[in-house]
C-alpha cells in the first residue's frame, strides 16, 4: 500500500453514451460499477476519494470523500483532474475512471516504480489500444502547469500530459483498462 498517493476515482461524467443518468452505480456482476474500481484501488493507496459534478448524493453509500468539480459547467475528466489537484495533499496522485471495473492491483506500484527510474512527473498506462490517458498517476506539483492549460482552454488529457515530463508503461492486458461506456461494452466486460 502507497501512503504517498491519494487514488481519486473520476465520476463526473454525463454518461451520454450508456443512455442513463449515471453509469457509475450500473450494476455489473451484482455491484455498481465504482464498487469494483473502489476494491482495486483502495488496497493500493492510503486514501481514496471519488471527484464527482454535481451529483454527489449519488456516492454517498460508499463513504468516501467527495470532491465536486469547481465550474457548474461540465468540462470533462481534466475539470475532474484540476479540481482534485487543488484539494489533495498527498505528492502524488492516482486518477482513474469509474468505469473501469477490471484495473490492475499493483497499478499505482508499477507507475511509481516509473516516475521513480525516470524522474518524470507523470506516469500513463499504455495498451495495444492506446494510452490510457485517464489512468495517470501525476505529482501534486503538475497543478500549476493544468491550471494554465485548462484556462488557456485545454481539455484534452493527453495533451496537457505531453508538455510533462512524463512516462510510459506497457501493459499486456488491455482488458484491465476496459472502460465501460455503452451497453455493448458492459456486455464484453463480462466476457
Amino acid at each position: 500500500m502507497n501512503n504517498s498517493a491519494t487514488v481519486v476515482i473520476l465520476a463526473g461524467g454525463q454518461s451520454k453514451r450508456m443512455q442513463v443518468q449515471n453509469k457509475a452505480i450500473i450494476l455489473f456482476e451484482g455491484k455498481p460499477l465504482i464498487a469494483h474500481v473502489i476494491d482495486r484501488m483502495k488496497i493500493q493507496a492510503k486514501y481514496t476519494v471519488i471527484n464527482t459534478h454535481r451529483n454527489q448524493k449519488d456516492y454517498e453509500i460508499f463513504h468516501l470523500p467527495l470532491i465536486d468539480d469547481i465550474s457548474d459547467i461540465q468540462e470533462g475528466p481534466l475539470l475532474g483532474i484540476l479540481t482534485s489537484l487543488q484539494a489533495i495533499k498527498t505528492d502524488w496522485i492516482q486518477f482513474v475512471p469509474c468505469d473501469t471495473p477490471s484495473l490492475p492491483s499493483n497499478l499505482i506500484a508499477i507507475l511509481m516504480k516509473a516516475v521513480e527510474s525516470e524522474k518524470t512527473l507523470v506516469a500513463v498506462p499504455e495498451t495495444s489500444d492506446g494510452l490510457q490517458s485517464s489512468c495517470l498517476l501525476c505529482h501534486s506539483s503538475t497543478l500549476n502547469n493544468l491550471q494554465i492549460f485548462f484556462n488557456q482552454g485545454g481539455r484534452k488529457i493527453e495533451d496537457w500530459i505531453r508538455q510533462l515530463p512524463f512516462s510510459i508503461v506497457p501493459f499486456n492486458d488491455e482488458s484491465q483498462f476496459l472502460n465501460v461506456n455503452t451497453q455493448e461494452e458492459l456486455k464484453k466486460a463480462y466476457s
